[in-house]
């Protein structure tokens, strides 16, 4: 099928993951985890032979291009799986990874509460969210509904507040649970970090020592305007990040190897 948005939510779900090139995904029992929590919201079945489909799909590009295994995240693939059982998987560059950034703010795209925070079929509304972003001259869009940021065009939003304490939006507010996060929060916590969870408002915003981006794709990325005020200019939530995520990578428990299963 294509991987063109229906615009109905509930006729697909995807993920997005990091590639070695190869034949191994990072995380990729998260990512699954989460496809089928999203599918079973959006009324949907995965299909049984999903990693059979992978594999086949990464010998081809084996065959057409002189991929090589690489840990240093480069690469991604977005797997998508429809309500008719087709599954569409394409590949893409990564195209800025850990760097300081400039945002803008969209309005949040809002569906019902089954929708809201899941990777489902209408996602093209993100696609077009990026695109403004960068013909406005920035690098991502924060989406913003009630006066509150729940989500970006590729990553999630977190806000380094003035005490300490790392703030992301709450899962109520719809933004969609980010695997990166996931990764994260732990050793967040463990660096004396806590983690909050509620609104992302204008007065939490601009008193913030620190606001990032978070993401599969970006990494971990200093957010350093939005709207062309900027922001705090702290790097220590930022540095964290960035030094978890390396790690994490050069972890070879990380990286699935789809072939494992065949």
């Amino acid at each position: 099928m294509s991987g063109e948005s229906s615009g109905n939510p509930r006729d697909a779900v995807f993920t997005t993951a990091l590639w070695d090139g190869a034949f191994a995904l990072a995380d990729w029992g998260l990512h699954l985890q989460r496809l089928n929590e999203h599918a079973g919201r959006l009324r949907l079945q995965l299909p049984l032979d999903l990693t059979q489909q992978l594999l086949d799909f990464f010998v081809k590009e084996e065959q057409e291009q002189d991929n090589k295994s690489s840990v240093e995240p480069s690469r991604l693939v977005r797997i998508q799986c429809s309500r008719t059982g087709e599954v569409f998987i394409e590949t893409r560059q990564i195209l800025f990874r850990n760097e300081d950034i400039d945002a803008i703010t969209l309005p949040a795209p809002r569906w019902s509460s089954k929708v809201n925070g899941t990777k489902h079929g209408d996602w093209n509304i993100y696609l077009e969210a990026h695109g403004i972003a960068e013909r406005r001259g920035a690098d991502l869009a924060f989406l913003v509904h009630d006066y509150a940021i729940v989500d970006a065009d590729r990553a999630m939003p977190m806000v380094l507040d003035d005490d300490g304490s790392a703030w992301v939006a709450g899962q109520d507010e719809g933004g969609v649970a980010s695997i990166t996060f996931k990764i994260l929060a732990k050793g967040l916590e463990a660096a004396g970090i806590p983690i909050q969870f509620g609104r992302l408002n204008e007065r939490l915003v601009a008193r913030a020592a620190e606001v990032i981006a978070v993401g599969s794709g970006i990494g971990a990325c200093r957010v350093l305007s939005l709207d062309d005020e900027m922001l705090g200019e702290g790097v220590a939530l930022t540095k964290q990040c960035q030094s978890l995520l390396n790690a994490h990578y050069q972890d070879k428990e990380t990286w699935f190897d789809v072939r494992s299963e065949s």
